[in-house]
């Protein structure tokens, strides 16, 4: 876990140095968190993608990037007297084919698309006011997972310049004890 975070750290830090590569994004998310012994839950939120192209053609870079999300998210049954709140944090370290508009900042081309794939790691919670014990025996679901992610999406030029909107998928199988499926769905707009 630590040499996650110093990743993180170095990706960030290397940033400084490729400011004509460096590309981000900021946008809205939905994850989907199942698995094994536990309730699906679905948890919306924001998303930030900071990524760096580490090699570029004319129509194509390959890129390191770190889409950090966060999210939260309550109900409430006022009929039957239940409540249900859900939190998230969502860092994957990705590797991605660009091609196409946004895969680099001279590309004027409208459309595009990237696939790659890396690691992540997944914190979600689930509580939930009408539950029998849940995974926690306390009406609580807890997932602190870890493993590989894959993600696609296409990028719709708008504006001039580089800008873009961005509609990306992604899917991680968690390797920990919960083996949880976390889908993704995200829709940013790049700077």
């Amino acid at each position: 876990m630590k040499k996650f975070f110093l990743a993180v750290i170095l990706f960030f830090s290397l940033t400084t140095g490729f400011s004509q590569r460096f590309i981000n994004g900021a946008g809205i998310c939905v994850f989907s968190t199942g698995g094994a012994g536990f309730s699906s839950f679905v948890t919306g939120g924001l998303t930030y993608s900071p990524r760096v192209n580490v090699s570029e053609s004319d129509n194509s870079a390959i890129s390191i990037g770190v889409p950090i999300s966060i999210g939260l998210s309550y109900s409430s049954n006022a009929s039957s007297g239940s409540a249900s709140a859900s939190a998230l944090v969502n860092i994957p370290l990705i590797v991605n084919y660009n091609y196409g508009c946004g895969s680099t900042r001279q590309n004027e081309s409208r459309f595009g698309f990237f696939a790659g794939g890396g690691f992540g790691y997944h914190i979600a919670a689930y509580a939930d006011d009408n539950s029998n014990g849940g995974n926690n025996g306390d009406g609580t679901t807890s997932i602190n997972s870890y493993g590989p992610v894959g993600n696609a999406g296409i990028r719709i030029g708008v504006g001039q310049r580089s800008h873009n909107i961005e509609i990306k998928a992604s899917y991680m199988k968690g390797l920990d004890v919960s083996k949880a499926d976390i889908f993704g769905i995200a829709g940013l707009f790049n700077f």
